[in-house]
């Protein structure tokens, strides 16, 4: 069983106000996510498909692991276009009870690998950064938007020469008794809007 550290993309998924509503309404919730996260594996190109991702389901939350072979660049703009995609499906035609809103945010660095289970640096600050206040304000913000993205300062500087640098804003969140920088993307397709759906840059 492998203990050591491995770099790799953790993004972690929170199911917004999972709670009101009670048990059923959770229950629904977790379900339609799941739907939506195996709708969205069937769709990722063919090049990053790879039996080292992992998916772990935790509650209302859900954290994937993803292989340093995927650039982290598709996973701001490929992997949250499919999640924004997949979620507009699924909410076509719920009420607000029903609707699935999802706060991601993402990290890259080292992850411990123990299957099922898996830690380490990047997993925590994914979490940290998942449960900022300043994610959940952002999301009770803007009420029409079905996810947002928040990223650490480090997975940022990896990319932002790639993304839309004015989509994302830089704030500060608590992180195990310390601070971290991060950027919060201003609207869910932060990062996308000259980008195909393969990855690849569209046409101009």
């Amino acid at each position: 069983m492998r203990t050591d550290p491995v770099a790799a993309t953790v993004v972690r998924i929170g199911i917004v106000a999972p709670s009101r509503g009670r048990t059923a309404r959770a229950v629904h919730l977790g379900v339609t996510l799941d739907a939506v996260l195996d709708e969205v594996f069937e769709h990722v190109p063919v090049p990053y498909r790879s039996p080292t991702w992992f998916r772990r389901p935790e509650g209302d939350n859900t954290t994937l692991v993803i292989p340093p072979t995927v650039p982290r660049r598709w996973v701001a703009t490929g992997l949250v276009a499919l999640l924004d995609d997949a979620l507009r499906r699924r909410n076509r035609h719920l009420n607000e009870f029903g609707r699935l809103r999802l706060r991601l945010a993402a990290d890259h660095g080292d992850v411990v690998l123990r299957p099922p289970y898996f830690g380490g640096a990047a997993v925590a600050l994914a979490v940290w950064l998942c449960e900022s206040e300043v994610l959940k304000a952002a999301m009770a913000a803007s009420p029409e938007v079905d996810q947002l993205l928040i990223v650490s300062d480090r997975f940022h500087a990896a990319v932002i020469d790639e993304l839309d640098a004015a989509a994302f804003r830089r704030v500060v969140v608590p992180a195990g008794g310390e601070r971290e920088i991060a950027w919060l993307a201003d609207r869910p397709d932060a990062g996308t809007r000259n980008t195909a759906a393969d990855g690849g840059l569209a046409p101009s």
